[in-house]
């Protein structure tokens, strides 16, 4: 197995989806090393995984290797993404993520060439053609998936379900006009937007597939605003929150609430203080 072996398998996967759905498998630049015999090899690899699996055929891909009987998509979107992690980032042992990843890592590593620290050529030349191995089985897999797609028993139930996927799977700057838009509502907040973006971008194409078609965008765009609320909630300072916790049974007061909040220019007057008070006395008034 080489890494031209690879780049053909994924060429031939990109002809058989442009039958269907033309242009949405995209080229990968990165290149992949023509022997896997090194540490250099087993970067170029991990870095071309990634690139397979979480960009350039991200839908495509993870479609065609969930159906029976491959099953493959999970396991190697795992793999890439947990070595590329490791590989390319300034990790923190003291942070929790970080040290789960960094023991998967390991126990991969220890799987692969027998060593949870991969020192030596030949032990990369191992690492190499163990990856090398998942990622062929997944190519290969998703290119016989093709051919469902053909079945005249479920292949236009299929295809129909892979364009839905397609369209529905936003590039991530997609959601951004939304995010700035909620933001400017609840007073832009001072957060990093983009950082708020990337943590939650999974979550909110999962709820954008799962959301019913007629009012998409609308439930989106709620989603994302209760997501930043809940961000800027968890950096009240302690005496808002112990006011927030007096009201937060009452629903008179949650509903107050939201019509003060929505009223910009009136809480533009007021301080958090006194935002918090005026909803605890709306509601006694309503009860």
């Amino acid at each position: 197995m080489t890494g031209a072996d690879l780049a053909g398998l994924y060429d031939t996967l990109r002809t058989r989806i442009s039958v269907h759905i033309p242009t949405r498998c995209s080229a990968i630049s990165l290149r992949l090393s023509p022997d896997f015999a090194d540490e250099l090899a087993f970067y170029r690899l991990v870095f071309w995984g990634y690139a397979l699996v979480h960009e350039a055929a991200r839908v495509p891909f993870s479609f065609l290797t969930s159906l029976s009987p491959l099953k493959a998509d999970r396991m190697l979107s795992r793999e890439t993404s947990g070595l590329r992690t490791f590989l390319a980032h300034n990790m923190d042992r003291g942070k929790r993520r970080d040290r789960r990843n960094y023991e998967y890592v390991h126990r991969w590593f220890k799987e692969a060439c027998g060593d949870g620290t991969p020192a030596s050529a030949s032990q990369f030349e191992s690492c190499c053609t163990h990856l090398g191995k998942e990622v062929r089985r997944g190519l290969a897999g998703a290119i016989d998936a093709c051919d469902l797609l053909n079945s005249s028993e479920d292949g236009t139930r299929l295809v129909e379900d892979l364009r839905e996927r397609v369209d529905l799977a936003w590039e991530a700057n997609r959601f951004d006009p939304i995010v700035a838009r909620c933001a400017d509502r609840l007073g832009s907040p001072p957060l990093d937007l983009r950082a708020f973006r990337m943590r939650n971008l999974e979550r909110w194409r999962r709820f954008l597939a799962e959301a019913d078609e007629a009012a998409r965008e609308q439930a989106l765009e709620q989603r994302i605003e209760g997501d930043l609320l809940a961000v800027m909630a968890g950096a009240l300072p302690a005496f808002v929150r112990g006011g927030l916790e007096r009201v937060a049974a009452n629903r008179e007061a949650v509903a107050a609430g939201l019509l003060l909040i929505s009223n910009a220019q009136r809480v533009g007057t007021l301080t958090m203080q006194q935002i918090i008070e005026l909803i605890d006395s709306t509601s006694d008034s309503v009860v």
